[in-house]
């Protein structure tokens, strides 16, 4: 199997899971007694592991890209 797929299929899996815990999270909040701890539940376990997921992955691709853009200067 090439390393690109292998990338492929772990990020696939990742969005996967990722989709199932915000159903979870949105079924769980559906089924709160308010609105707002609804939004609390939303907020907190929805929004908040969401975004920092995000902020990792995007730090992490613009590291490589940095990294590759030293690399093709300096070869």
């Amino acid at each position: 199997m090439s390393h690109s797929l292998i990338n492929f299929k772990r990020l696939f899996d990742m969005y996967l899971v990722l989709i199932g815990w915000l159903y979870f999270v949105l079924m769980l909040a559906v089924g709160q007694n308010s609105l707002m701890q609804s939004m609390l539940v939303l907020l907190l376990l929805g929004v908040t592991p969401t975004w920092l997921l995000l902020w990792i992955k995007v730090r992490k691709h613009r590291q490589r890209m940095r990294q590759q853009q030293e690399d093709d200067r300096g070869a």
